[in-house]
């Protein structure tokens, strides 16, 4: 098997036979359509949120209602054949998130986001999330090439999982006062009410969708765990793009799970480690966030991150990772490891085995 190293050679050769095919690049105004854009896969239809296809390829358009579903043929000349209708659904397919009964590797409860069309559910990924305690342990979806900007919606969903009560742990002011209660009046770790200390972090990221409809539906609370704000704006978010850029570059889908691991453990003003929970039992604070790429080969990238923005000396990892050496493109300041794929899952999501 390839090293990781070797992994972005055998994918950039790929690249380089794949940019001879041409495609059908989609005009930036089909970000807001509220059509589904979709594939034939045997007797039903797959979700397919790419926005440029390869010449042949055949998609479907989906609306809600009685009305007819639009195929068309991405074509040599990079035109659709018949062209996309320029005009939106009358009736819309409708967003659902159901629970996913069987599914073993979720010791919690796992759900689908999704919209429904008919029989089928057009699936945009799925979650492991416990509302009793507003823990995501793990979100699973499919990364497609895209090359169009995504726009992110700015409210949130709770989908009757959580209370508004709970909503508001996520809050600058609540974080704040929650330190005070663990650390003291006089703790040194946030500075105000106003600071920014931990984001309401996207497992599946809305970044991944070009089409609004889609990407809307990643901002909920089951999709979210309490991260570092400096860390998810910066490093976490520079690895989300280069999963995308693996993706739009080698024209390859790419399955990947994303999830937290552990508690962070903070020192109270006796040295002593106490665990971080932005409520009292609930929203606890990973000490590391992980992603599981996996592209069609089966080859695998694991990458493992601190979710400590308030440490700066270099931590170490051994007791749940056997470092390797990371991808091009993966910068590894700042407690950024690769980790040997098998050995990883087998000590920390053997759950996954399976699935990631």
């Amino acid at each position: 098997m390839h090293n990781l190293r070797d992994l972005v050679i055998t994918l950039s050769l790929f690249l380089s036979l794949g940019n001879a095919q041409s495609y059908c690049q989609l005009d930036a105004n089909y970000i807001w359509t509220n059509q589904i854009f979709a594939q034939r896969v045997s007797n039903h239809y797959e979700l397919l949120p790419a926005d440029w296809f390869l010449t042949n390829q055949r998609i479907s358009l989906l609306c809600g209602g009685n009305t007819p579903v639009f195929d068309s043929t991405c074509q040599a000349n990079g035109q659709f054949n018949p062209p996309l209708p320029k005009s939106n659904c009358s009736v819309e397919v409708p967003p659902s998130v159901q629970v996913v009964n069987g599914d073993s590797s979720c010791p919690y409860t796992m759900y689908k986001v999704g919209f429904v069309f008919g029989t089928t559910f057009l699936e945009i990924y799925r979650s492991c999330y416990d509302a009793k305690t507003m823990t995501a342990a793990f979100s699973i979806h499919k990364v497609y090439p895209t090359s169009l900007d995504s726009y992110r919606r700015h409210s949130w969903d709770r989908d009757g999982l959580i209370s508004p009560a709970d909503e508001a742990l996520f809050t600058k002011e609540s974080i704040y006062e929650r330190f005070k209660s663990i650390f003291g009046n006089k703790q040194t770790y946030i500075r105000s009410k106003t600071s920014d200390a931990f984001d309401r972090g996207h497992l599946t990221p809305s970044a991944d969708y070009t089409f609004y409809k889609i990407s809307g539906q990643t901002n909920k609370y089951l999709n979210a765990i309490a991260q570092s704000s400096s860390i998810n704006r910066g490093r976490w978010q520079k690895v989300e793009k280069w999963v995308r850029d693996l993706s739009r570059s080698n024209n390859e889908v790419l399955r990947v799970c994303t999830g937290g691991l552990g508690i962070l453990k903070l020192k109270n003003s006796k040295q002593n480690p106490t665990p971080i929970y932005l409520g009292p039992g609930k929203l606890p604070v990973p000490e590391w966030t992980y992603k599981i790429i996996t592209i069609s080969t089966g080859q695998k990238v694991v990458i493992l991150m601190t979710n400590n923005g308030f440490e700066n000396k270099s931590l170490n990892p051994s007791s749940i990772c056997t470092i390797v050496n990371c991808p091009v493109g993966i910068n590894t300041a700042g407690n950024t490891f690769c980790c040997d794929p098998s050995d990883f899952i087998r000590r920390n999501v053997p759950n996954l085995s399976r699935s990631c």
